[in-house]
C-alpha cells in the first residue's frame, strides 16, 4: 500500500465518497444501508458534515483514491457519533486505525466528553478496533435493524469516554 493520508472531506470527494458507500453497501454485512438507497438524502447529510466543522467527515486516501471515511454525527440519543467504513482491499491495513485516530484527535480538541457508534455483533474486526481505540460497549439493541431480506440484527452502543468529569452515557 502506498502512503496513506487521512484528511477533512471536501466538495469534490462527493462521487467517489457515493461509490465507496455503494460498494461497502452491497456487501450487505458491514453497515445498515443497503442498494437502493436515496443517493440526494446522502449527498445532503455528506454536504452537511462537509461544510460543519462540528460534523467532520474524515476520509482516508491512497494516492489520489478515497479507501476509507468517517463521518460523525448528532445522534439524537446519543450525542456524537460516528460511522465508518473501507473499501474490502483495504481492509486489516490500519485505515480504519487511522481514521479512528483523526476522529478521535478531533473529540478531543473539542473537549468532547465522549463519542459512540453503533457496530453489529458480527463485525468482530471493527469490535476489535473499537475496544483497542478505549471504545467500551454498552449496550445491546436486540432485533435493532431489520434487513431488506427480512433478517433482524441486534445493534452495540459503544463509547469512548474522553472526559473524566462528565460521562455521556
Amino acid at each position: 500500500m502506498r502512503a496513506l493520508v487521512i484528511r477533512r472531506g471536501h466538495i469534490a470527494d462527493f462521487e467517489p465518497l457515493l461509490q465507496l458507500f455503494e460498494s461497502v453497501a452491497a456487501e450487505r454485512l458491514w453497515i445498515g444501508t443497503e442498494p437502493g438507497f436515496d443517493r440526494d438524502l446522502y449527498r445532503e447529510r455528506w454536504l452537511h458534515n462537509l461544510a460543519d466543522s462540528n460534523r467532520p467527515l474524515f476520509v482516508a486516501c491512497e494516492g489520489e483514491r478515497i479507501v476509507g471515511m468517517l463521518a460523525v454525527n448528532e445522534h439524537e440519543a446519543f450525542g456524537p457519533t460516528l460511522g465508518m467504513l473501507v473499501d474490502a482491499p483495504y481492509r486489516g491495513q490500519r485505515v480504519g486505525a487511522a481514521l479512528m485516530d483523526a476522529c478521535i484527535r478531533w473529540a478531543t480538541e473539542r473537549g468532547l466528553p465522549a463519542i459512540h457508534l453503533l457496530v453489529f455483533p458480527h463485525n468482530t474486526r471493527a469490535r476489535a478496533l473499537y475496544q483497542r481505540k478505549g471504545f467500551v460497549e454498552v449496550e445491546r439493541f436486540e432485533r435493532d435493524v431489520t434487513r431488506d431480506d427480512g433478517q433482524i440484527w441486534d445493534t452495540i452502543l459503544m463509547s469512548l469516554h474522553l472526559r473524566e468529569d462528565r460521562a455521556s452515557l
